[in-house]
């Protein structure tokens, strides 16, 4: 069963929201767009996971989608880590479209058009988190139990091409389709507990309690002010900014669409990007309405955490609470979506 189940991590979020709130004249906006593309994609095949990952016996098997846990040299992350008390796996996923090659050299690259593109040989990093795994679970003083290792393709049109027919690379490399089948063959290869059920509970604590989330990219980072940023409610439907709160809902001029959550998206942008705490003059800023009244009961019907009292009140911006499950991969899908129009937009305009 899924102890910690598939979710958009906060730093992908952030990077999500600066991409779309940022106008395509700002001097890194290349920089962070290509950084919120790869990291959106990369959860996407992580999410492509979930559907073979639920056939596994809810009773035997816990699964955490990533884990970023501390050690002596700062943290290590894991996709997915899958526990029993029989063995443990390690999932790294990619998410590649058209086709990965790996040859005798140790390298990992596609040819697309004529042109090599390079990557990272996954292999090697599994086998470091595979240290870095062990080494953690030897600190917390947990039994030894076999530790397994897979990279998986998520994208069932990726050629995966092991050049050099290395054995290593086919045990280890496959595609999503494969992952429920290489299972079983770990469950046969190891018929004894290593592990009593008591301690796979406490492993399982554990790990959860020490996860730190990788934070997400301030603008400070990229010398982006509050002034530089797109302000005003998105509209789910076309992207079109601002939309216009008129009679108990916000209107889109361009599309015609309605909503009366639309702000929500944009509060969590505020969230992600300017703090967690708003004030009425803020909220009114950001969501470009002029009535205090209205920015009072926008905010208050999100029953956020309020502290002070009347001018100096203020509320604690709850992002969870804003995007629901649904909500958080529909986040993900309108801000890139916003991104890339606000980007022509900009461009044909300079």
């Amino acid at each position: 069963m899924f102890i910690k189940p598939l979710a958009i991590p906060e730093h992908i979020l952030c990077a999500q929201a600066l991409d779309s709130r940022t106008p395509a004249t700002h001097p890194s906006k290349e920089t962070f767009s290509n950084r919120a593309a790869n990291l959106l994609s990369g959860y996407k095949g992580e999410k492509s996971m979930k559907y073979h990952l639920q056939f596994l016996p809810a009773d035997d098997f816990f699964i955490l989608h990533y884990v970023r846990l501390p050690n002596q040299n700062g943290y290590f992350q894991l996709d997915f880590l899958i526990l029993s008390r029989w063995f443990h796996l390690i999932i790294e996923v990619k998410n590649i479209y058209d086709n990965v090659n790996f040859d005798d050299l140790g390298q990992v690259y596609r040819t697309i058009d004529g042109s090599v593109q390079v990557f990272g040989n996954p292999i090697e990093q599994i086998n470091m988190q595979y240290r870095r795994l062990l080494n953690w679970l030897r600190k917390h003083d947990f039994p030894p139990v076999p530790i397994e290792k897979i990279v998986v393709y998520s994208r069932d049109d990726t050629y995966l091409r092991n050049i050099t027919n290395d054995k290593v690379i086919s045990d280890i490399v496959m595609h999503r389709d494969k992952i429920i089948s290489k299972i079983n063959f770990f469950m046969n290869k190891y018929q004894s507990p290593s592990l009593s059920e008591t301690r796979l509970t406490d492993l399982s604590w554990q790990l959860l309690e020490e996860h730190e989330p990788e934070e997400g990219d301030g603008m400070d980072q990229f010398n982006i002010g509050y002034t530089d940023l797109i302000k005003g409610v998105i509209c789910p439907a076309c992207v079109a900014v601002p939309m216009h709160w008129k009679s108990g809902k916000w209107n889109c001029l361009s599309c015609g669409c309605t909503s009366k959550t639309a702000h929500r998206p944009t509060l969590a942008d505020y969230a992600l990007l300017v703090g967690e705490y708003i004030n009425n003059r803020q909220a009114r800023d950001f969501l470009r309405v002029k009535s205090i009244h209205t920015a009072k009961r926008l905010i208050q019907q999100e029953r956020f955490q309020q502290f002070g009292k009347t001018s100096g009140r203020r509320y604690k911006i709850d992002v969870d609470k804003l995007l629901n499950a649904k909500m958080y991969d529909e986040f993900a899908k309108v801000h890139t979506k916003s991104a890339k129009v606000h980007s022509k937009s900009d461009k044909v305009h300079n």
